[in-house]
């Protein structure tokens, strides 16, 4: 089985899966999602954003949860629920929990 790809305890695979089932769900064009997490204070430009959501580049913690609330702020202006896991979420568990 391939290892997790992880930055900072969370796994990257997972962060990747959890953030473009979202998008996916909720309609949005990479650019509508862009502008969105830039309002929120996220630092990527609209590149690196595509990268990290294709799984190219890693995403800090920070990056993760700016982008999940970007796209659970859609849901919710919406009257939905909030479907996309924050980064705690992703935790991996620790290796001696395996």
């Amino acid at each position: 089985m391939g290892r997790e790809r992880k930055s900072n305890g969370v796994d990257q695979r997972a962060s990747e899966m959890s953030l473009r089932a979202g998008l996916a769900l909720s309609g949005m064009t990479y650019e509508q999602l862009w502008v969105s997490y830039i309002g929120l204070g996220g630092m990527l430009d609209r590149d690196q954003l595509h990268a990290s959501l294709e799984g190219k580049s890693p995403l800090s913690s920070y990056e993760h949860d700016m982008v999940a609330q970007a796209l659970n702020d859609h849901f919710t202006d919406r009257g939905q629920n909030h479907p996309v896991a924050y980064a705690h979420e992703l935790r991996s568990p620790p290796e001696e929990a395996r």
